[in-house]
C-alpha cells in the first residue's frame, strides 16, 4: 500500500482544490470537512518541500504559502483538476438554485443527490489510479453531504437519508436542478353506495385516454369513480399533479361496497403536506356516491399490506333464475357450506386476466326466498372467491354452483359487498 507522504505528493501532480485533495483521505480522522483535511495535507507537502525534499509536485497549488527556503513566486492555480472548482466556487449558486426550486414545497426533510460530470468522474477515477483507493471518499457522497449541509443551514429542514419529503437532484450532466417529491399517502376505508361506478379510472382503450367518439371525448370508459371521487379534493388539497388508487381488492362496477374497504390514496408531487382530512372527509361524504373514514397519513409500507391481506368477504345477492325453482332443491345450497370451489378464470374477465383454474372455499351460506324465481343468498367466501360464478356456474367453469344444483339458469344477479372480515 502506498504511504501517505507518496500519496499526497501524486495527488497534488495536478491541479487540486483542498476538498478534493482532502477527500484523498476523508476516510481518516473524524470531526473535519475534506476541506479542512485537504488544507492540512497541503500545509504538512509545503512544510516537506520548505525542508528542502525535492518533491514532484504542481508548485501552483502552493499559490499563497509563505515559503522560507522556497523560492519565487507561486502562480495561480489552474481549475481543480477534478472538480473543475465546484467546491471553492460553485457551490452556493448550486445551493441557491436549489433552495430557489423548493419555495413553495412544503417539506420537513430532504436528501440530497447528484450526477457529477463525465469530466469529473473520469478525473477522479485517474487520480485514483495514481494513488490508490484507500480512505478515499468518492466525489458524489461530498457533492451530497456538503450541498445537504448548506441547504439544511439555509431551509431549517432536516437532512434525512432514509425517508425524505422531497429529494434535490443536481445533474451537473445537465447542467440542472431537480426537485422529487415524495407521493403523500393517506389511507382509510371506503363505501360504494351506488352501482355502475368502477373502482378505480377505466381509460377508454379505444383512444387510450386521449378522447374520442366512443367515449364522448371523455378519455374514460365511465364518467366517474371511487378513485376520482376520494382522489379529487385530496389532490387539490395538496396541490398534486396526479393522483393514484391501492384498494385492498375491489368489488364488481355493478356492486355496491356497503362496509368499508380498505385503501390508500396516493397524491403524487404534493405541494402542500400539511392537508386537513376532516375537511377532505366531509368532502368526499358529499357526494352521495361514495362515503368514506378514518382518513389518516399512511406510508408506502401500507400499500404493501393491503395489497397482501387476504380478507374473507361476505356477499348478498339477489338472484332471478329462469324459471320457478324446485323448493326441494333448495337444501343442497346449504352443502356448499365448507365446500371447496373449483373456478377457471371467468368468461367475463378472461380477455384481461390469465385463464388459471382456482380453488377457493366457501365459509358459510345461507337463503330466502323472495319469489317463484328469486332468492337472496349470502354467502361468506375465500379472498377471490367469484360470487356471480358460484351462482351462475359460468357454463360449466365454475362447480360446483348453485344454478347446478338447482338445475337452472340464472337470469339476474345483483350483488352487495356487506363485510369485509378482518384479516386474523
Amino acid at each position: 500500500m502506498m504511504g501517505l507522504d507518496q500519496r499526497f505528493v501524486e495527488a497534488l501532480k495536478e491541479p487540486i482544490c483542498d476538498s478534493c485533495l482532502g477527500r484523498t483521505v476523508g476516510n481518516l480522522l473524524s470531526g473535519m470537512t475534506n476541506a479542512q483535511r485537504g488544507k492540512t495535507v497541503r500545509e504538512y507537502v509545503a512544510l516537506l518541500l520548505d525542508s528542502g525534499e525535492k518533491l514532484n509536485v504542481y508548485m501552483p497549488n502552493f499559490h499563497g504559502t509563505k515559503f522560507r527556503n522556497v523560492k519565487g513566486e507561486t502562480e495561480k492555480p489552474g481549475k481543480c483538476d477534478v472538480c473543475q472548482n465546484f467546491f471553492p466556487e460553485r457551490i452556493d449558486e448550486a445551493v441557491k438554485v436549489a433552495v430557489d426550486k423548493l419555495k413553495g414545497i412544503e417539506f420537513s426533510s430532504f436528501v440530497v443527490g447528484s450526477m457529477p460530470t463525465n469530466e469529473m468522474q473520469n478525473a477522479e477515477e485517474k487520480l485514483w489510479n495514481r494513488i490508490g483507493i484507500d480512505y478515499v471518499e468518492p466525489i458524489k457522497s461530498e457533492i451530497n453531504r456538503e450541498v445537504g449541509k448548506k441547504i439544511e443551514k439555509l431551509t431549517g429542514k432536516r437532512f434525512d437519508l432514509k425517508d425524505p419529503d422531497v429529494v434535490v437532484l443536481l445533474d451537473m450532466k445537465k447542467g440542472e436542478t431537480r426537485i422529487q417529491i415524495k407521493g403523500l399517502f393517506v389511507s382509510g376505508g371506503y363505501q360504494k353506495l351506488v352501482r355502475g361506478i368502477p373502482q378505480t379510472r377505466w381509460v377508454c382503450m379505444e383512444c387510450m385516454g386521449k378522447g374520442c367518439v366512443e367515449c364522448k371525448g371523455e378519455g374514460k370508459r365511465y364518467k366517474t369513480s371511487v378513485h376520482e371521487i376520494v382522489g379529487k379534493p385530496m389532490m387539490k388539497a395538496a396541490d398534486g399533479k396526479d393522483h393514484a388508487f391501492h384498494g385492498s381488492g375491489r368489488e364488481d362496477i355493478d356492486a355496491r361496497c356497503l362496509d368499508y374497504r380498505p385503501f390508500v390514496l396516493e397524491v403524487v408531487k404534493p405541494k402542500k403536506r400539511k392537508i386537513d382530512l376532516k375537511k377532505i372527509e366531509k368532502a368526499i361524504n358529499k357526494s352521495g356516491k361514495v362515503k368514506v373514514k378514518g382518513l389518516k397519513f399512511s406510508d408506502k409500507a401500507y400499500v404493501i399490506k393491503i395489497k397482501s391481506d387476504r380478507h374473507d368477504k361476505t356477499y348478498s345477492a339477489d338472484v332471478e333464475f329462469e324459471k320457478a325453482f324446485d323448493k326441494k332443491l333448495l337444501p343442497k345450497i346449504k352443502s356448499l357450506k365448507g365446500a371447496t370451489i373449483h373456478q377457471q378464470t371467468p368468461t367475463r374477465v378472461k380477455h384481461r386476466r390469465a385463464d388459471l383454474l382456482r380453488k377457493r372455499g366457501v365459509v358459510a351460506i345461507s337463503y330466502k326466498i323472495l319469489g317463484k324465481r328469486k332468492l337472496r343468498i349470502v354467502v361468506r367466501g375465500h379472498a377471490g372467491l367469484y360470487i356471480k360464478e358460484l351462482i351462475s356456474g359460468d357454463d360449466g367453469r365454475t362447480r360446483p354452483s348453485i344454478a347446478e344444483l338447482l338445475s337452472d339458469k340464472v337470469k339476474k344477479i345483483v350483488l352487495d359487498v356487506v363485510k369485509i372480515h378482518p384479516v386474523n
